[in-house]
């Protein structure tokens, strides 16, 4: 089996920046009327929450945020830009689940788990895995 790279997950992004700026668009009225702390203070979350959404999704989309899975097992990029590598050997599990139209691919080894959710496999690189028997039905 050939290199796999974890494609961008669009509805991931999508979801996230929908649900921030609601909440920014609420806070930002009910700041107008009143002065609360807390109001501003979800606002200013929500910027924050806007600003690492903006970079995770630039850093995915040029390449230097990615993951990818072949024989020899898993690479990938942490958000804090440190390289992992996880042998094959040590990859006991893979799995996709689908959650509010988000995919979140979940990888087992012996010693943690991990979950992608800006990544995920496009559907031919599902059944090509599925046929292989490298994820679970």
């Amino acid at each position: 089996m050939k290199e796999l790279r974890l494609q961008v997950n669009v509805p991931f992004y999508t979801i996230a920046i929908s649900i921030v700026i609601t909440l920014l668009a609420i806070s930002a009225v009910v700041t107008n009327s009143h002065d609360n702390l807390l109001l501003k203070n979800a606002m200013i979350l929500s910027f924050i929450l806007v600003s690492a959404i903006n970079v995770n999704l630039v850093l995915a989309l040029s390449g230097k945020r990615k993951a990818s899975l072949c024989n020899n097992g898993l690479h990938y990029v942490s958000a804090l830009g440190r390289r992992v590598y996880i042998p094959v050997e040590q990859i006991t599990h893979i799995a996709v689940k689908k959650y509010c139209g988000i995919k979140m691919t979940k990888i087992s080894t012996s010693e943690v788990n991990i979950h992608f959710l800006s990544f995920q496999f496009s559907n031919l690189q599902e059944l090509k895995l599925k046929k292989f028997g490298y994820l679970a039905q």
